[in-house]
């Protein structure tokens, strides 16, 4: 079996009779937000022009489900001028789904909507399962375990003839998929892809707080890694899904690099020599050959120490005050309190609705006109009313503050809302209630195919 990755969570699986992808992410930059560290060195794309068999997702997650990735998987640059340059109909894709509804309210579950995308470019030859089912690829058996995760991802066990692999993704360990992994039908793993979790201090971003709990965050992301580690018990694991740093389009949020990241895959590569387990790090272009028992690493040479220095927390770091008339993207087109009135309209009836009338909540609204004049309301939940308000405190213990044009670019799906990071202070979920819901990203990248010709 032979790995390669593209970084990150990104890694095309040749098992000698199937071309396997998983989680692609294959652009430089994910968004305006994120961008890739260490960078693909130039030709890497190359690997996959002759197409693979299968893609399975981890999670809906823009980072392992990204679908300008997905476009250009689903176009073949080797045809003649009068062919279809389409191969998406030929590769079968493998992806989680839970039953019921998706819930679109909270932070991170926002529901990307994988089946809909692959329709929309042309993956025909589609399979949801539940996580814990097994699918055959070809001659690998694909098992998948759940995540203890309240939307549906999966840890990826590949087993082949000569190997088996498991890619864990971004998952939280479960007990059920830790009793199976411990449990007298254990599989025997030959190579582990070990997320090391960048658990975030609390309200660094959301809310501009300095950085405080540090070491419980800390040792909280390393508690994390070690019960995967030794959970599964590979011969080599490799702390994985963690292949990129902030590099806003302008580098204005380059201070988030040493303020958001409390556990590197440096840090958990030193984790591992510590606990006397085997461990490796690999980046954009290496490749692992597994068989026997034994990995064989090679490619290009990274300075992994160095990489990471760049993106490992400082408990001094300086987080600078949100500013509404810098932090912001766009124009304004429509007046502030349209914008206002259009965001009650759409949380009235959202699980954040429901909290907020049973439990009396209020919550202040700021938003900085495109002029600079800064206006309040306050949103009444249970009269779903938008009252003008003369002042930023006072009104309720919720507030967002948020640039008009920022709200405009929400509204017209020209920016998603996970994509929006750094561009709004909140200590509420106002904003994730209404732009997590799939509308907005069905939109986005309709508009964005539409502007292609698509």
């Amino acid at each position: 079996m032979r790995l390669t990755t593209f970084g990150h969570a990104a890694v095309l699986v040749e098992t000698g009779s199937e071309r396997i992808l998983i989680d692609p992410w294959l652009t430089q930059r994910l968004d305006r937000f994120w961008e890739r560290l260490p960078a693909m060195p130039d030709g890497l794309l190359d690997v996959l022009d002759d197409g693979v068999d299968h893609i399975v997702f981890s999670h809906h997650h823009f980072d392992h489900h990204h679908f300008p990735s997905l476009r250009l998987l689903s176009e073949d640059p080797e045809v003649d001028f009068d062919e279809v340059p389409a191969r998406a109909a030929e590769t079968h894709c493998v992806w989680p789904r839970r039953p019921g509804r998706p819930r679109p309210t909270a932070s991170g579950l926002g529901h990307q909507a994988i089946g809909w995308t692959l329709r929309r470019l042309g993956f025909t030859r589609s399979t949801a399962v539940q996580p814990g089912d097994t699918v055959q690829l070809g001659g690998t058996r694909l098992r998948t375990s759940v995540s203890r995760v309240p939307f549906p991802e999966m840890p990826l066990l590949l087993e082949g003839p000569d190997a088996t692999v498991m890619l864990c993704g971004d998952a939280v360990l479960h007990p059920d998929t830790q009793a199976w992994l411990t449990g007298p039908d254990a599989p025997d793993v030959d190579v582990a892809l070990i997320p090391a979790h960048s658990i975030a201090p609390p309200g660094v971003l959301t809310e501009r707080r300095p950085l405080s709990g540090v070491e419980e965050v800390r040792a909280r992301a390393r508690a994390n890694f070690d019960r995967w580690v030794e959970t599964v018990g590979a011969r080599l694991t490799i702390p994985s899904s963690f292949g990129w740093r902030v590099g806003g389009e302008n580098g204005e949020f380059s201070w988030c690099n040493q303020a958001i990241f409390p556990f590197t895959p440096w840090q958990a590569l030193e984790r591992l020599t510590e606990t006397g387990r085997p461990g490796a790090l690999w980046g954009p272009g290496q490749t692992l050959e597994v068989a026997g028992g034994q990995a064989a690493l090679s490619g290009p040479e990274y300075d992994f120490a160095s990489v990471f220095a760049e993106v490992t927390l400082d408990p001094d770091a300086k987080i600078p005050a949100f500013s509404p008339e810098h932090d912001r993207v766009g124009a304004q087109r429509e007046p502030t309190a349209e914008l206002v009135g259009r965001l009650m309209d759409h949380l009235v009836g959202t699980e954040l609705w429901y909290r907020a009338v049973d439990d009396g909540d209020g919550h202040v609204l700021s938003v900085t006109e495109d002029a600079g004049a800064t206006r309040h309301f306050v949103l009444d939940f249970a009269g779903g009313r938008v009252l003008p308000f003369d002042g930023e405190t006072g009104a309720g213990e919720g507030y967002t503050r948020i640039a008009g044009s920022t709200l405009q670019a929400l509204f017209d799906a020209e920016l998603l809302f996970g994509s929006s990071y750094g561009l709004w202070a909140s200590n509420g979920a106002v904003l994730s209630a209404v732009f997590h819901d799939p509308r907005w990203y069905v939109r986005h990248v309709n508009a964005a195919l539409e502007r292609s010709g698509r």
